[in-house]
């Protein structure tokens, strides 16, 4: 039985209208910039999330958010009047105080909802691939998440979405939702690896081929958790930085593949884990795959050390 249809609904709705945003700049244009950990982000990313954040704090006020963008000094006049013209332009509701939208965080709570306005900056910056993701925790403990993917495989909107023991779901062009599973490819020379076009580590490559895995797709964002949930990769390797892991980038990630029958673990087998803002492993490393071959790439990952 669900327990959270109406968090999931509105996630899904979220991610689904955040688009329009992100797609309206790729269109126009959108000015970027760097943070002070050398990450890029965009006029779209700030957009979208201010998006995402006002709709939250009306509809779930005493919730608490956990939002990747927080850099105000970005937003002049010029950035919000091109905001104010993006949500004009789409029919939006008008918001008045920008900056105070987009850097709020609501009260402390045990209900959280973490946000990746656009996951995948420097592949949206080029025109790649990328992904919106909205996740839903209880004492932060994933339960809902939607991901929206623009131009999924190069063809259309895909949406995703998962509720804790209830499965996950895709809609591709706008279709109705449909379970979706892992696939149970257990051969390793027939593995279709996802990894990272813009943050991958040679060691990943080197691993896998090492091993015999022959197959290989390089694109961006956490539409590669959502290629291994539908079935149409088997395996994803992503390398960690503690100073960059954040529940906002895995989280959504993380329950899409469980829910839909696979297996998300650190280089050490162990679940990843959430604190707030924070995403918790103990070896430097994520691996999600369809479930089947999980302990033995593990092994193979430890064997290879």
């Amino acid at each position: 039985m669900s327990r959270f249809k109406k968090e999931l609904k509105f996630a899904v709705k979220l991610v689904r209208k955040a688009t329009e945003i992100t797609e309206w700049f790729r269109k126009h244009g959108f000015e970027s910039f760097l943070k002070s950990d050398q990450s890029p982000v965009t006029l779209a990313d700030f957009a979208s999330q201010l998006y995402i954040i006002s709709k939250l704090k009306q509809h779930f006020p005493n919730d608490e958010i956990i939002a990747e963008e927080e850099n105000f000094e970005f937003i002049d006049l010029k950035a919000e009047n091109l905001i104010k013209r993006c949500f004009n332009e789409l029919s939006f509701e008008r918001l008045k105080i920008i900056k105070e939208i987009i850097g709020f965080k609501g009260k402390s709570s045990e209900r959280q909802w973490t946000i990746d306005p656009i996951d995948g900056t420097k592949g949206y910056q080029k025109g790649l691939s990328y992904a919106i993701g909205i996740g839903f925790m209880v004492k932060s403990t994933p339960r809902v998440c939607a991901i929206a993917v623009p131009n999924y495989n190069e063809k259309f909107l895909a949406i995703f979405s998962a509720e804790e023991n209830q499965g996950a779901q895709a809609s591709y062009d706008d279709k109705d939702f449909k379970l979706i599973r892992v696939n149970q490819n257990e051969v390793i020379q027939n593995i279709r690896l996802c990894h990272s076009l813009h943050y991958d580590q040679p060691w990943v490559l080197n691993f896998a081929k090492k091993i015999g895995i022959k197959h290989f797709i390089q694109i961006d964002s956490m539409a590669k958790f959502c290629m291994v949930a539908e079935g149409t990769a088997d395996l994803y390797i992503k390398p960690l930085d503690e100073n960059h892991s954040f529940t906002w980038d895995f989280m959504p990630g993380d329950l899409i593949v469980r829910e839909a029958g696979g297996d998300v673990t650190d280089l050490n087998g162990e679940y990843l884990k959430f604190k707030k803002e924070k995403c918790i492993w103990t070896a430097p490393g994520i691996i999600a795959s369809n479930g089947n071959i999980q302990k033995k790439i593990l092994e193979l990952y430890h064997k290879n050390q």
